[in-house]
C-alpha cells in the first residue's frame, strides 16, 4: 500500500505539472512509477489475483510523452487512478483498520521527509523533483486520512488532529515549482509524523 501511495504521489505531481505546462518537469514524475515502483508491487498483484494497472500506466505515459492536450492526460489520469483504486481495494483488504491508515500515513511521510532532505538543503533548491515528490507523497498522505471514514469518536479526534498537523506543512512548498531560496526543512515533516506517532 505504501508503494501504492507513492505511484498516486508521483501521478499527483506529475498531473499538477502538465496542467501548469511544465511539460519536461511532469514527464520525469510520469516515468517515475513504471520505472522506480511498479515492478516490485507485481508480486503482490499476483498473490493476490489483482489485474494491475500496467496498461493505463502506460497509456498516461505515452500520453504525457507525446505532449497531447491536458483534457486527454487528464482523462487518462482518471482513468488510471480508478484502476489503482480497484487493485487497492484486493490488496489493501487487511489494511482497512484506521490505525493501518495512520500507519500508511506516516510510512509516506517518513519518505517524503527523505525526499525533501535531498530536495531542499540549507534553503537551496538541489533539487526540485525531489521536493515535488515530497509535496506528491505528503498529498497522498493527506488524501488516505481525508477519505478514512467509519470513525468511532476518538478516532475522528485523532483524524482531525492528524490532518491539523499535515496541514501545517503546507508552508514547505511554497511553490510547485521552486525558484530563489526555500524557507523549508525535511525535520518539520519528520517531527510532524512524531506528533502523529503520539496522538
Amino acid at each position: 500500500m505504501t508503494h501504492l501511495g507513492l505511484v498516486r504521489g508521483h501521478l499527483h505531481v506529475g498531473i499538477e505539472l502538465y496542467k501548469g505546462e511544465y511539460f519536461e518537469n511532469a514527464k520525469r514524475h510520469m516515468k517515475h512509477p513504471k520505472s522506480e515502483l511498479y515492478s516490485a508491487i507485481i508480486p503482490t498483484f499476483e498473490a493476490k489475483k489483482a489485474k494491475g494497472f500496467a496498461v493505463e500506466l502506460a497509456n498516461l505515459a505515452l500520453s504525457v510523452e507525446s505532449n497531447e492536450e491536458f483534457k486527454m492526460v487528464s482523462r487518462k489520469y482518471e482513468i488510471l487512478l480508478n484502476v489503482i483504486s480497484e487493485n487497492e481495494k484486493i490488496v489493501g483488504t487487511e489494511n482497512n483498520t484506521f490505525n493501518e491508515k495512520i500507519s500508511l500515513v506516516n510510512a509516506l511521510l517518513e519518505i517524503a521527509a527523505e525526499e525533501y532532505a535531498i530536495g531542499i538543503v540549507d534553503g537551496n533548491v538541489e533539487n526540485k523533483f525531489e521536493y515535488q515528490d515530497a509535496l506528491g507523497f505528503t498529498t497522498v498522505a493527506k488524501n488516505i486520512l481525508e477519505e478514512t471514514g467509519s470513525l468511532n469518536s476518538l478516532q475522528v479526534s485523532k483524524k482531525n488532529k492528524a490532518l491539523g498537523i499535515i496541514n501545517d506543512l503546507s508552508s514547505l512548498w511554497p511553490s510547485l515549482v521552486p525558484t530563489g531560496k526555500i524557507k523549508g526543512d525535511a525535520k518539520k515533516i519528520s517531527a510532524a509524523v512524531n506528533k502523529i506517532k503520539a496522538l
